[in-house]
């Protein structure tokens, strides 16, 4: 079952809770343009078995509300021109996203939760696993960055950002780049045409937004240095990568696990930019044994003390 919910504020935020409620809670980030409906239903069907799952839809994409036009051309013209700007001259930062998570957790009155995030997800999961040390059980990253100061994006990457944050003379035009992009994104991962250009068509019906990815770009590549938050996460911590990356360099997961203290790490070989079932697989499997199987046996060992 999946309860639908809109958590109000300045912006508000749409989110899904699945499984049962007395669950080992597991907050689910996307990345950069993503909706909920971007993770693999084979993998919320996985993780739901044995957790409850919040599924949170970023700011400015999807059902979440949205902070500025789309297309958005000053969004654009900063992207595109390079122009860096301060925290204060952005719509908004990714410390503003990491406490849209944390407003949605104190709605639903929950304390304690395990963050996964993909991609621009993983940026926002480790500001939120920094900030909420003691309510954070365990932190997941996959495809995402190494708290660099600059977006660790390979020149291609950007100019095809920047190209999805542009406008598009029509919606044809607009689906046929989208569903290029996704499979070129992911490659070597494969992702059929007929897919991906279904997926695009999805996105654009339901909640795609370019001034919102724009706008989520700019908090992207201007969120600065997070080393310090990085070694301030403090709960046991699972870095995946992925060795043929092309969106976030593959050094950054690397980088990651170096900073994060006693964090485990797994780069996949021959994959792109994606959430391939054997990621659905390590993901659940390190899940239930940092979640599940060290409680009980935490539990075993006080009822032996008692």
């Amino acid at each position: 079952m999946t309860v639908t919910m809109e958590i109000p504020g300045s912006v508000p935020i749409h989110a899904e809770i699945r499984g049962a409620e007395a669950a080992p809670c597991i907050v689910l980030l996307q990345g950069l343009g993503m909706r909920i409906s971007d993770w693999p239903s084979a993998l919320l069907t996985k993780l739901e078995k044995d957790f409850q799952l919040v599924c949170i839809e970023n700011r400015d994409i999807g059902l979440s509300g949205k902070c500025g036009p789309d297309p958005d051309l000053n969004a654009v013209s900063t992207l595109d021109l390079g122009i860096s700007t301060s925290p204060e001259n952005l719509p908004y930062t990714l410390s503003d996203m990491r406490d849209d998570v944390l407003r949605v957790l104190d709605a639903l009155g929950i304390e304690r939760f395990a963050v996964v995030g993909f991609s621009m997800g993983g940026m926002i999961a480790q500001l939120v696993a920094a900030k909420a040390q003691r309510r954070v059980t365990a932190f997941v990253q996959i495809c995402s960055s190494g708290g660099e100061a600059a977006a660790p994006v390979p020149p291609r990457t950007w100019a095809r950002f920047v190209r999805s944050a542009q406008p598009f003379e029509t919606r044809e035009e607009l689906v046929d780049w989208l569903a290029e992009d996704l499979i070129w994104s992911t490659e070597p991962s494969p992702v059929p045409p007929t897919e991906a250009r279904q997926t695009a068509m999805d996105m654009v019906e339901n909640g795609f937004s370019q001034g919102g990815y724009a706008r989520q770009l700019l908090a992207l590549v201007h969120a600065g240095d997070r080393s310090a938050e990085l070694r301030n996460i403090k709960c046991p911590a699972l870095v995946i990568g992925a060795d043929q990356d092309r969106c976030l360099m593959p050094e950054s997961s690397y980088r990651a696990s170096r900073l994060i203290p006693g964090s485990d790490i797994v780069v996949f070989k021959d994959m792109g930019h994606a959430l391939e079932p054997r990621v659905h697989g390590l993901l659940s499997e390190w899940l239930c044994e940092t979640l599940i199987q060290h409680k009980n046996q935490q539990d075993q060992l006080a009822v032996r003390r008692g």
